[in-house]
């Protein structure tokens, strides 16, 4: 039983490792030859996993292999556009101005309760909502809507809007996130005193972030979420008085 669990343990660490070199994108949205491969991978790790009579390296050596062709095929298809359409299709337009195209609808092997049930996962319950509608390579359909049904934007209303930023979390189910306090350009001492500006400590906080800029979203374990802003909170506050400075 021992040795199943050692052996259990090695693979696992083995493939999580070889998982983190084909990249984010693989523990996502597949293409059709990495969903190949981790179909593959993951009987040839079952293998040595359960069956102890069989040497670990029957399996490891695999899929090792598996892994180094995924690398080159992917460093191919970065340079080669051919090998690229070769190796994962290309896009096709499954909607457009004229409607649903039946044709393609059937190249793909696609019925129409596919293509509503897909339609549906992007926002858009008939296609009349949807000018084009795309299928990509991975299989996931991208949609444009139609002018009338796409959501109304700060252009549209002759409004200017905020200026992008990125948001951080800085506390974290009751765990000060030190990396991103860092890079929000904020410091723990002000994070303290923010939330000292509503009685509370990072421990009863369930998630603590600064967005759009200086905007302060707090949601405490107990209690209503509270939108505020953060330099506000940070230095308009007398912890001796509870009291905003006059």
């Amino acid at each position: 039983m021992l040795t199943v669990f050692t052996r259990a343990i090695i693979i696992y660490i083995f493939l999580l490792f070889a998982m983190r070199l084909m990249g984010k994108r693989q523990l996502g949205e597949l293409q059709p030859f990495e969903f190949a491969i981790t179909m593959i991978v993951a009987e040839l790790a079952c293998i040595p996993m359960a069956e102890t009579t069989i040497p670990l390296s029957y399996g490891l050596i695999p899929i090792f292999t598996l892994f180094v062709l995924h690398l080159i095929m992917t460093k191919i298809a970065m340079k080669s556009i051919k090998f690229r359409k070769f190796l994962n299709g290309k896009p096709v337009i499954i909607i457009d101005n004229n409607g649903i195209n039946v044709d393609v609808l059937k190249q793909v092997d696609m019925n129409v309760n596919d293509l509503m049930d897909a339609l549906r996962g992007s926002g858009y319950f008939t296609p009349s909502e949807v000018a084009y509608a795309i299928l990509e390579t991975n299989g996931t359909l991208s949609c444009m809507p139609k002018a009338a049904n796409r959501p109304l934007t700060p252009q549209d209303m002759n409004m200017t809007p905020k200026s992008e930023a990125l948001s951080y979390t800085l506390v974290c189910e009751g765990k000060l996130m030190h990396e991103n306090i860092m890079l929000a350009g904020t410091s723990i001492d002000e994070v303290k005193t923010a939330l000292a500006h509503f009685n509370m400590q990072h421990k009863d906080v369930l998630l603590m972030m600064v967005t759009g800029g200086n905007e302060l979203y707090l949601q405490p374990n107990i209690g209503n979420a509270i939108n505020d802003d953060y330099i506000n909170v940070c230095y308009n506050y007398t912890p001796n008085t509870g009291e905003a400075r006059q």
